[in-house]
């Protein structure tokens, strides 16, 4: 599993968070995206790597600002998530 953490500018409120959300499910083909307008940022964990170039573009499109995208392996947090190491 895949963590990528977009660097969003332009969301204002949950409105934009949700279309982020959609936007990103339809071009990544994901299910797991929560985005943030307070911290401006969406995180979508996939099986695979994504092609960050392509969610830029989607993003844009829909007048909003992807301004930075880090990608790391993803680590499952709760609250048993400490017993697993």
């Amino acid at each position: 599993m895949v963590e990528t953490i977009l660097k969003v500018q332009g969301m204002m409120c949950g409105m934009c968070e949700s279309h982020i959300n959609e936007v990103v499910r339809k071009t990544a083909q994901v299910s797991k995206v929560s985005s943030s307008h307070t911290r401006g940022e969406t995180v979508i964990v996939s099986e695979q790597e994504l092609d960050i170039e392509t969610l830029k573009q989607a993003i844009a499109a829909t007048g909003y600002t992807v301004t930075g995208a880090e990608t790391r392996p993803y680590e499952k947090k709760g609250f048993f998530a400490f017993w697993k190491k």
